[in-house]
């Protein structure tokens, strides 16, 4: 299922889902770029050892035929990280 920001940006498709074991709750998405992903936006992410970026859950706006995410959200995140 693609992924794309609330702004247009594509960041990728969606491969896993992070789940809290203690509380059974969705913690992360975990977003593989592909062809047309904003690289740049992505490199500035969390990432598991495979490369794939994690996205917080709570970053989500809606869920249609795309998971729609808060790019504002996402960039405070991503501030937070460096």
């Amino acid at each position: 299922m693609p992924v794309v920001t609330d702004k247009g940006i594509m960041l990728g498709e969606i491969v896993d889902l992070i789940i809290d074991e203690l509380t059974g709750k969705i913690t992360y998405i975990v977003v593989k770029k592909t062809k047309g992903s904003a690289e740049s936006f992505l490199q500035k992410l969390r990432h598991d050892r495979e490369g794939n970026a994690l996205l917080p859950y709570a970053s989500i706006k809606y869920i249609t035929e795309m998971v729609v995410v808060d790019e504002k959200y996402l960039r405070i995140q991503a501030s937070r990280s460096t």
